[in-house]
């Protein structure tokens, strides 16, 4: 019979067997998770499922030769079962692939593009926040790892059942913002140059202010170190000074009149960092010339919006940090603070003391807070007034449950965010939203290395998503023309599948190095790879004429070989999306597609499929190439991965 988790339902009946003949055996009760005992031996010739007796025996009681022969039993008396075979303290099962294969492959046939997507058991309201890098520069490679995994999240959430709202928060109202609006309103506001993307021509402008400035400061400090003789200080800034002066001309080839303005007038100016204090201030209370900030954050949005776009990922709600400081709602906050018995004045400053509550094992639990990380009073308000990036966050946070409604808040935000994120849930907490604290979830990620490159959007030294993108179209591009193909929409959808292929397929808690020679190997281990080898099954599924006959396939040529390694790879896809969605690490579904691509282009150059003679065999390998086309279309549409056709 059809199934929508045959590997699920072979495993039941199984434990439903032992669990009927163990209650007979044992003196105690079987265990209810009789499925977790449950191994795949190392090598075939073993079996294809194992139950190690020890294991049962430990908890259930008895003898070691009842519990094995009540094993074996079992075994014998399942459909699904073929033989029964005991080897030292293990009883293996070898099934029945004639009738599990036609239990696997008829329920591809019957879900086609449904089969192995996994279902919530109980379906939830969540917003998942990512991407929100600042708005001050282009996306670069660490921000792409932020945008695919937060959209891998989305999709596989939204085909579970689940109703996904898809928010990115504009930090429009923190220093780094500031500076570029400096050096924005110095240059008389400029526009981007004819064919320069906003984003790449405002991310200079923001790196040269940056750097000005800072090369005046240190100055300023090398003048205080003379005064005071401190030579080893001296050589210290020096060396500075060279690095930045060296970043400035850097910045400078790409900028030249921008750069040699802002040199002009900042040095004008008595004190810049005032300056830029002031515009962060005025823009937060909304006075001054606030439009400023508003209107170069938007240009610089305007290219990210482009570049997520180039990605095929987008957005359903677009936040800007400012509006939560006009609407009142980080007021409504400190004034929740100054009343919460957590309140206290830090270092002149008001702030949250969190010690009570990580004295309480129960709290740290429920919020998550991982063990051993020190966390210092959450600051509110800085000294001059203006309010401190976690503390609009905690507004920003009851906007996203109040909002959506949310049962969940999930933001994907890097591993180093760690504190301010527990921070937040302790703030949440302290002052009374303790659902909100217990459901925002902190998907952390560690950062992206690219070989020989050392990044810093402060210096301009980044390589942006769009610089990847356009050098992996270009190497596609020239692979396809050497085999006289021209196909620009494969070209696009193959380069951006590559990029998220390499962002999903090393787990998010590992540092990832973005490899592009590995990216763009069509051959093993790769975005492309993965579409070269649907498109090769639909191939043949199109060369067939009339596809499957699924009347006539003979299940029992499945055999021993490939055709059995991949209707249990088949048959096991459900399984693999299930834990997927349960833990939202996409490197397990990725893994599990490359053994599936693996198997079936190993079986495809050993086997002709389509000049099969035998009638019911040629249809049974039809039927196999049909459920690998389909669990790989499904498994890279939950990735985000393209899937083409042809190419």
């Amino acid at each position: 019979m059809p199934s929508t988790n045959p590997f699920k339902d072979l495993t039941k009946s199984l434990t439903k067997l032992i669990s009927s003949e163990l209650s007979n055996t044992c003196p105690n009760k079987p265990p209810e998770d009789l499925e977790r005992f449950i191994e795949e031996p190392p090598r075939k010739e073993f079996g294809d499922l194992g139950i190690p007796v020890p294991r049962i025996l430990k908890a259930c009681g008895g003898s070691f030769e009842d519990v094995a022969s009540a094993l074996v039993k079992a075994g014998e008396l399942s459909q699904l079962v073929r033989d029964v075979r005991r080897a030292g303290p293990y009883v293996n099962f070898f099934i029945d692939f004639t009738r599990y294969g036609e239990m696997v492959l008829s329920s591809v046939r019957r879900l086609e593009g449904m089969y192995g997507v996994p279902k919530a058991e109980k379906p939830e309201r969540i917003v998942v926040e990512y991407v929100s890098a600042n708005p001050i520069h282009p996306l670069h490679v660490g921000s792409g790892r932020n945008a695919v995994l937060g959209d891998f999240i989305y999709r596989m959430l939204s085909a579970a059942g689940h109703t996904v709202q898809r928010r990115y928060y504009v930090d429009d109202v923190g220093l780094q913002v500031a500076y570029l609006a400096y050096g924005y309103r110095l240059l008389g506001r400029p526009k981007p140059p004819e064919g320069v993307k906003p984003d790449h021509y405002y991310g200079l402008i923001y790196a040269a202010t940056v750097t000005v400035i800072d090369i005046l400061n240190a100055r300023k400090r090398l003048e205080a170190a003379k005064s005071q003789g401190n030579e080893s200080e001296e050589r210290e800034i020096i060396a500075e000074l060279d690095s930045l002066v060296a970043d400035l001309q850097r910045i400078r080839e790409k900028i030249p009149r921008e750069v040699d303005r802002l040199i002009d007038e900042v040095g004008r100016d008595e004190d810049p960092n005032a300056s830029v204090a002031k515009i962060l201030k005025d823009y937060e209370s909304g006075v001054g010339d606030s439009e400023l900030v508003r209107e170069v954050t938007k240009g610089v949005m305007e290219g990210i919006k482009q570049t997520l776009e180039a990605l095929g990922i987008s957005m359903d709600v677009w936040d800007w940090e400012s509006d939560l400081i006009r609407e009142g709602l980080v007021d409504d906050v400190l004034r929740q603070a100054r009343e919460s018995p957590h309140f206290m004045i830090h270092k002149g400053v008001p702030a949250l003391n969190f010690e009570k509550l990580l004295e309480r094992e129960d709290v740290l639990k429920e919020l998550k807070i991982p063990k051993g990380l020190e966390i210092p009073p959450l600051i509110l308000v800085r000294s001059d007034g203006t309010t401190l990036y976690t503390t609009r966050d905690i507004a920003y946070t009851l906007k996203k449950f109040r909002e959506f409604n949310a049962d969940k808040v999930i933001n994907v935000i890097a591993v180093e965010q760690t504190l301010s994120q527990a921070q937040l849930r302790l703030a949440l907490y302290a002052l009374g939203h303790r659902r909100e604290a217990a459901n925002t979830i902190h998907y952390a990620y560690e950062m992206v290395n690219l070989p020989g490159a050392s990044m810093s959007g402060r210096r301009g030294r980044y390589v942006t998503i769009d610089e990847l993108l356009s050098s992996m179209e270009r190497i596609i591009e020239g692979v396809m023309a050497e085999r006289g193909v021209a196909n620009t929409e494969a070209v696009r959808k193959m380069a951006r599948s590559a990029f998220k292929y390499m962002m999903l397929s090393t787990s998010p808690t590992k540092t990832l190095t973005f490899d592009m020679r590995r990216a763009l190997d069509t051959k093993q281990l790769s975005g492309p790879y993965l579409q070269y080898t649907y498109a090769r099954a639909n191939s043949v599924l199109v060369k067939s004429g009339n596809g499957v006959d699924w009347e006539r396939i003979n299940y029992s040529a499945i055999g021993s070989g490939r055709r059995r390694d991949l209707v249990w790879l088949i048959g096991k896809f459900p399984s693999v999306t299930e834990g997927v969605l349960d833990s939202l690490h996409p490197e397990d579904l990725v893994a599990y597609l490359i053994r599936v691509a693996d198997t079936f282009n190993t079986w495809y150059d050993e086997e002709p499929i389509l000049k099969e003679p035998d009638e019911g065999v040629r249809h049974l390998k039809l039927g196999i190439t049909f459920s690998v086309k389909e669990v790989l279309e499904v498994g890279m549409r939950l990735l985000g991965l393209d899937v083409l056709e042809r190419i």
